[in-house]
């Protein structure tokens, strides 16, 4: 089984008849540069953090905060949660590595749940995502167990004769646009069509900048076209469907209510141990049927 992100810019272009005609007499070609461009793919490591946004303000730890000063006020016993949980209520914190065709993502996700009346628990799931070539896995940490299915890998698409790393007239850039803004009405996806608003620089790496209307402005890494990312998507899609072939470096929800992403650390061809792609020990890994 291949593994392509099915991102709305791709979705949306394979519909058109222009694009569709231009592939065709190559289609052999663009596989294989495809599959070469993810080979291709230098060790990166991403370090991100996204908590969902409540008027600016983390929505879980802002109702942990409000439940407990409803509680303090009452005669019944109360268990807070300790400062350093309540800090990570609502934030998922993200490692995120590729190399070649393959990417691992370790997400760590915080939050809280009440065992009686004011007695708050920390929640705490931990889950590593492997895909590469052979298999993909998904492990819950904490619980030790897993699931392998078999794949060939991270396979990213280009556009033919890599269009996307040389510029585009602007009429033809804006006709374009138009049809794919037109495709994605027919799907009922309008509100995915994003808009360039400049560039930016996020943990050191480069990016363009993306408004869509009611999702907020965002800054997509636009260094890594030779090997196939695009910077024209926003997909904030949590697990690794939302980062096969872009890397969403920030992310500002409108009026402060959304998913809010920020990025602490990018590195590009700096060695990572290949342990983070493999399953660690103690797992207990099922074939998935």
């Amino acid at each position: 089984m291949q593994h392509r992100s099915l991102t709305w810019l791709a979705s949306a272009l394979l519909a058109l008849p222009l694009v569709a005609c231009s592939a065709s007499g190559n289609h052999e070609a663009g596989v294989g540069d495809a599959k070469g461009a993810a080979s291709a793919t230098p060790p990166i490591h991403v370090t991100q953090t996204m908590v969902v946004l409540r008027d600016g303000q983390p929505a879980s730890e802002q109702n942990y905060r409000q439940a407990l000063a409803d509680c303090r006020k009452g005669p019944l016993p109360t268990q807070p949660l300790s400062d350093d949980v309540v800090g990570k209520l609502g934030r998922t914190f993200y490692d995120v590595w590729y190399q070649g065709a393959r990417i691992a993502e370790h997400a760590d996700r915080w939050d809280y749940e009440t065992a009686g009346t004011c007695q708050f628990k920390p929640v705490h799931e931990s889950t590593l995502a492997i895909i590469k070539p052979g298999e993909a896995v998904t492990i819950d940490l904490i619980g030790k167990t897993g699931t392998r299915q078999p794949s060939d890998g991270v396979v990213r698409e280009t556009r033919s004769g890599d269009n996307a790393s040389k510029p585009v007239d602007g009429d033809d850039d804006a006709a374009l646009r138009a049809a794919v803004a037109a495709q994605l009405n027919k799907q009922g996806q309008g509100d995915l069509m994003a808009r360039p608003a400049g560039t930016d620089r996020a943990a050191g790496q480069p990016c363009k900048r993306l408004d869509q209307p009611g999702i907020g402005e965002s800054c997509v890494w636009s260094g890594g076209s030779q090997w196939g990312f695009s910077s024209d998507v926003v997909d904030d899609t949590e697990g690794l469907n939302g980062r096969l072939d872009s890397i969403l470096l920030w992310r500002h929800p409108p009026q402060g209510t959304g998913k809010q992403w920020t990025t602490e650390k990018m590195t590009v061809g700096e060695a990572v141990d290949g342990k983070v792609f493999e399953v660690p020990s103690g797992i207990a890994v099922s074939t998935a049927n």
